[in-house]
């Protein structure tokens, strides 16, 4: 007669416990790098003709980065734990409907190149396009003697090829996210590194 009881306080105890971690999980994803603020510290394939402006597409304006195609931008950083990649992209077509070109994200440690996201676009694709990838592996604690990320200074490369002849890219509001534990102490790291 008393197992009933005693069982029924486990499972709500379970359930309580469950309910107050799902609680205090962080939600949300906090900027670590602004992009368009590092800018200047990238290095830019060709050297000449990229810059910042405000860039509206679809009527909604964003920061934003207009390269010419084909190019690369690279940005050499360390990354946050748990991080993310994420911009909006367009084509600067210049009046030409069948411009299109393929935008991709990829991260350099020097010796290798690993392709993270592309996007392939055109002139006539009305407004912004989202673009993510995934920075996760490249950052905090992993089982391995040898391979500590967080003791990498990464190259984060942002690539315009051209498909079809005209236009430019244009990258908006590109940036890296995470969540607040792994942003506090991104930021702490990077403080400590200067």
């Amino acid at each position: 007669m008393t197992r009933a009881p005693a069982a029924y306080r486990c499972i709500l105890c379970v359930i309580l416990v469950l309910a107050v971690a799902a609680c205090r999980r962080p939600t949300g994803e906090i900027q670590v790098v602004d992009l368009i603020r590092e800018f200047d510290r990238a290095e830019k394939r060709p050297p000449e003709g990229s810059h910042i402006t405000s860039y509206s597409a679809g009527g909604a304006d964003r920061p934003s980065l207009l390269v010419p195609v084909p190019s690369r931008v690279i940005w050499p950083l360390p990354l946050p734990q748990r991080g993310r990649f994420r911009a909006f992209v367009a084509i600067d077509g210049r009046g030409n409907p069948a411009a299109a070109i393929r935008l991709r994200v990829g991260i350099s440690d020097h010796r290798i190149d690993e392709g993270l996201a592309q996007q392939t676009i055109t002139a006539a694709q009305p407004g912004w396009v989202a673009v993510g990838a995934d920075l996760s592996a490249y950052a905090g604690f992993k089982w391995s003697l040898f391979y500590r990320p967080d003791r990498v200074t990464w190259r984060l490369v942002l690539s315009a090829d051209l498909i079809e002849e005209g236009g430019a890219a244009v990258w908006g509001s590109p940036e890296i996210v995470t969540d607040a534990p792994a942003a506090k102490a991104y930021v702490a790291r990077r403080q400590h590194a200067r």
